[in-house]
C-alpha cells in the first residue's frame, strides 16, 4: 500500500474511533468505561472529547 492510501486509511479510522469514543460519552459512560472498551488510556480518551467540543 502506498504512502497515501496507507495516511488516509489510518485518517479514517482516527474518525470512526473519535466518533465511537463520543457516542459513548454523549450516552453517559464514564472515561474510565471509555478508555476500557476503546482501548486507550483516559487522558486519550479526554482529549479527544476535548477536540470535539471546542468545534
Amino acid at each position: 500500500m502506498c504512502n497515501l492510501s496507507q495516511g488516509i486509511l489510518e485518517r479514517g479510522e482516527a474518525r470512526g474511533e473519535a466518533k465511537f469514543i463520543l457516542k459513548m460519552y454523549e450516552k453517559g459512560y464514564t472515561l474510565e468505561q471509555i478508555a476500557d472498551v476503546a482501548e486507550k488510556s483516559v487522558d486519550e480518551v479526554r482529549s479527544v472529547i476535548d477536540k470535539k467540543s471546542c468545534h
